[in-house]
């Protein structure tokens, strides 16, 4: 679990981007102030903004991640807009539907029977739709699958991102989001981690051990504190059944969430309220 993948909330070294005002291709370097031009540039928006799109999408980029790299490269890294968290803290909120239809295997051509809300979320004027955790089929996320899945922090909740494909009958065809899970396998004390969210420096992951008196569980885990060593997780929470533990991954991950939304809140009023009332308020 060293090389981890590229989560969606974090910044790619490099991405395709085009410049709103001319629609000139360009490329930005995470961390770097400016541009480069891009010598496939067809002074074309159009095409430019379809080079820029497809090729990025083959690298797992997202458009949230290109729109916080094009806003650092233009008004500065420290900018909240640079952030790509900070498009999923600001979704807005559209509509939830009921849904019956069918989940695709990442890899495999099979499909897999699903009834769930599907939520309807705005970003950056975009639709984009989420599955909650609970309906994810066991096929996706046990310990039997060939995935760990990494959902969003969406609004302060875990939730996973798809596209939905809807038929004429009313059926749904249902896919993961690209950097929505990653293929492969991660153990820790004999249980299989299914699923992994990042909040701030702090993850929670979720395990399963089918031969385990408790065969599920949740960990916390402090980035920062890995050094070159394994993952640290510690505070484990066991259960019995499958939905129980993913209700407490999602509350433990929320639950981070708000502290430290908290804490950010009352850093920026200790930094615009001026000394002397600082002083009086003691």
């Amino acid at each position: 679990m060293r090389n981890e993948p590229m989560r969606r909330n974090e910044l790619p070294e490099t991405c395709f981007s085009i410049l709103p005002s001319s629609g000139q291709l360009i490329i930005i370097r995470c961390g770097e102030r400016g541009y480069y031009p891009s010598e496939w540039d067809t002074e074309k928006r159009e095409e430019n903004r379809e080079i820029a799109s497809s090729h990025n999408a083959r690298r797992g980029i997202t458009d949230i991640q290109e729109a916080a790299m094009l806003a650092g490269s233009m008004f500065g890294w420290n900018t909240p807009g640079a952030n790509p968290q900070w498009y999923l803290d600001n979704a807005r909120y559209v509509n939830s539907n009921i849904v019956q239809g069918h989940i695709k295997d990442p890899i495999m051509s099979v499909y897999y029977p699903v009834s769930s809300f599907l939520l309807r979320y705005e970003i950056m004027g975009k639709q984009h739709f989420y599955l909650p955790m609970d309906k994810l089929p066991q096929e996706l996320m046990s310990q039997r699958s060939q995935f760990i899945m990494l959902p969003d922090m969406l609004c302060g909740v875990p939730a996973m991102p798809v596209t939905a494909t809807f038929a004429q009958n009313g059926s749904c065809t249902i896919q993961l989001e690209h950097g929505s899970y990653v293929v492969g396998e991660a153990v820790n004390q004999e249980y299989h981690i299914t699923a992994r969210i990042r909040v701030g420096s702090a993850e929670f992951v979720m395990g399963e051990c089918e031969k385990a008196p408790a065969p599920f569980v949740t960990w916390q885990r402090n980035c920062k504190n890995d050094g070159d060593g394994p993952p640290n997780f510690f505070w484990g929470h066991y259960r019995s059944d499958r939905s129980s533990c993913i209700e407490d991954f999602c509350e433990r991950a929320t639950d981070e969430y708000k502290k430290q939304q908290n804490r950010m809140v009352q850093q920026e009023q200790k930094r615009t309220t001026p000394k002397k009332e600082r002083g009086e308020s003691r």
